[in-house]
């Protein structure tokens, strides 16, 4: 059938299937945390509301139940690392994955896009980052939220950050 792609062909490089590299012991974390109920919503409700500006609430409000859990998850551990962070810098902490509430894709998928973009709906999950900033700039929130969410910043904010999400 004319332009139907049905995958990599058998001798595709990793750079042609989109594998990505990847630090395998947070992309089990990942997975783990992805099957545990959701049992703490109105405590994570409560804790982004106190950073969030409204719209960025509705925006976070958007995400997978899980992924705002993790998403809270990372915030505490960036906020114990990063002592001096400011509200911009925790509302990114809290809506770093908002781009992934666009992509909608089951446990395995997330995780099998993770490690390599067999489809155009895995490569658009893993260009969550790009989609989050592009979101959060239509609403008007913070240009250092934008660029922490966007992955663009390398300061040392950043790197908190970044060690936040894998921890």
């Amino acid at each position: 059938m004319a332009g139907v792609h049905r995958g990599p062909s058998a001798g595709a490089t990793v750079e042609e299937v989109g594998v990505k590299s990847v630090k395998f012991p947070h992309l089990i974390a990942r997975f783990r945390e992805m099957g545990e109920t959701v049992s703490s919503e109105a405590q994570d409700s409560a804790f982004a509301a106190g950073v969030l500006t409204p719209a960025e609430l509705a925006l976070w409000h958007s995400m997978d139940p899980r992924d705002r859990r993790h998403a809270v998850g990372v915030t505490r551990r960036f906020a114990a690392g990063c002592r001096g962070a400011v509200r911009e810098e925790l509302a990114a902490a809290l809506l770093h994955d908002v781009g992934k509430s666009q992509v909608s894709m089951g446990r395995l998928a997330r995780s099998v896009a993770t490690v390599a973009a067999l489809t155009s709906t895995m490569r658009r999950y893993r260009d969550h980052e790009r989609i989050g900033a592009q979101m959060l700039k239509s609403i008007g929130a913070h240009p250092r939220t934008v660029e922490l969410v966007a992955g663009t910043a390398s300061d040392a904010v950043a790197v908190a950050l970044r060690a936040a999400d894998d921890a």
